[in-house]
């Protein structure tokens, strides 16, 4: 019996097919990886025992011990961020590691806002070019809603408080430099806040709904305040007064420790900007209440931290507060209102100091300085102690900036820093690489070898083809002539 010859499976063919099936899904998946997390960044975040801080006031690059705290949180944010502008959210000290989860794009825009505000105080240009790239990973979300109106749609939801930071940032931007490239996001993230407004003078906080939220409110106020600083648009005026009716009201929370901060800095600006009285007084009312919340008392906690001057808890929400009282500050300065400018100044010094208490500012407190120091962890006996949030970091920021604009020289010497007792013992140990960078080196290395792979197989694909060829030639002209011999032969 003869034995059937089995044909070859077709291998080349099966890895082909494959190969080009899998050749865009990786295309799109390093696109992805590339946007998320910048893998090519320059910048690593590997832990590394062994960094040592800068000392700015002693080199004399800080005018004073507050700033030098103020530059540290922003250094920690600029460590944090990613080429494309992203930043590491979430960093537990304890266990010397970053947390990846949810990624709240407002609190994204709260630290570029902060990075920028600082960089307009004191100039400097590592937080200027990181604010810049703050701003421009958000605008890979900008969403057109018509020509005139535009918003930052992130995760499927556009919503006020996104656009209100932004701008704060840009604004800020604007001011310090003088440069306009982003005032046209400007008006139309402006627009959008107006465009939300209800009928009764609410802003509704997420486009398509009309519930109102507490925070974007008062960011709203605050973000009209500015752009109409900067564009003069009476739109945006209107719409604070409309806005006022509402708010100013005993039917709505504005007492909320969730709505005050924001609303007072808006509210301080408003005044500056328009001098109506109404503002001044809305701003006077609600910041009496928020300081009225202050625990002055000579309290320690187990580990022997002062909580002194914390409010609403001994946690870095403090900082918070701590901003829309610094622009009230300045305000009751601006119409000589010495019983409040006495309260809110000493509000605010007891306030940082309790936020001095909260920052990472030894190396031996760490297992990887390079990436805690500077941050503002989220308190001591509370849960989460030793996170450092993103947003943690940009309201102590924006709370030292205020006492920079509105305290003497002597007063800030006079501000007594804290450093907090921690509970744990850091190990010193370098983390291993992360299995992300591996994943991203297996897939160029596929990148690059699938075309050549394929090309490979195409042209060999060809020689078998051409080589059939041959052959089936070669034995045509043998049965030819093998035809013709016999043909002769018979002859």
């Amino acid at each position: 019996m003869v034995k059937k010859k089995r044909k070859p499976k077709p291998r080349g063919f099966a890895i082909l097919f494959l190969l080009s099936i899998l050749l865009p899904v990786n295309v799109l998946l390093l696109r992805y990886l590339i946007f998320l997390f910048d893998p090519f960044c320059l910048k690593s975040f590997e832990g590394d025992p062994d960094w040592e801080p800068p000392e700015y006031y002693k080199d004399k690059i800080a005018d004073s011990k507050i700033e030098e705290i103020a530059r540290y949180g922003a250094d920690n944010l600029v460590f944090s961020q990613s080429c494309n502008g992203k930043y590491k959210y979430l960093y537990d000290a304890e266990n010397d590691k970053y947390i990846e989860g949810q990624y709240n794009i407002v609190r994204h825009a709260g630290a570029t806002y902060a990075l920028l505000d600082l960089y307009e105080e004191i100039g400097e240009e590592r937080y200027r070019e990181a604010g810049e790239a703050g701003l421009e990973y958000l605008f890979n979300f900008n969403y057109i809603i018509n020509n005139d109106v535009w918003a930052i749609n992130y995760n499927s939801k556009t919503k006020v408080g996104t656009v209100s930071l932004a701008i704060l940032g840009m604004v800020r931007y604007w001011e310090a430099t003088g440069d306009e490239k982003y005032n046209v996001y400007v008006e139309k993230y402006a627009n959008f806040i107006v465009y939300q407004q209800r009928d009764d003078g609410a802003f509704a906080g997420l486009y398509g709904e009309k519930k109102e939220k507490l925070y974007y409110s008062g960011e709203a106020f605050f973000a009209l305040a500015l752009a109409y600083d900067m564009l003069e648009d009476d739109d945006y005026l209107e719409a604070m007064e409309d806005a006022l009716d509402y708010y100013w009201t005993v039917d709505y929370e504005y007492d909320h420790a969730a709505f005050v901060p924001w609303a007072s800095s808006g509210l301080a600006k408003w005044y500056e900007l328009t001098d109506d009285r109404k503002f001044l007084d809305f701003c006077f009312e609600i910041t009496d209440i928020q300081i009225a919340r202050q625990s002055l008392v000579e309290e320690y906690d187990e580990l022997g931290n002062n909580l002194y001057g914390n409010i609403l808890g001994p946690t870095v929400n403090t900082g918070v507060y701590l901003e829309g009282i610094g622009d009230a500050l300045r305000v009751a300065k601006s119409v000589s209102d010495d019983e409040r400018i006495v309260n809110y100044y000493n509000c605010l010094k007891a306030g940082i100091e309790w936020i001095t208490a909260v920052q990472f500012r030894k190396v031996s407190q760490l297992d990887s300085p390079n990436r805690g120091f500077g941050g503002f962890h989220r308190g001591f006996d509370v849960d989460e102690a030793y996170h450092i949030r993103i947003d943690y970091t940009q309201h102590a920021i924006s709370a030292l900036i205020r006492v920079l604009r509105e305290f003497t020289d002597e007063e800030i010497k006079t501000i007594q820093i804290r450093n907090g007792k921690i509970d744990f013992d850091p190990e010193k140990v370098l983390l291993e690489e992360s299995p992300l960078s591996w994943w991203v080196i297996i897939l160029i290395i596929e990148l690059i070898a699938t075309p050549i792979f394929i090309v490979y197989l195409h042209r060999k694909k060809k020689k078998k083809k051409k080589k059939k060829k041959k052959k089936k030639k070669k034995i045509l002209k043998k049965l030819k002539k093998k035809k013709k011999k016999k043909k002769k032969k018979s002859i």
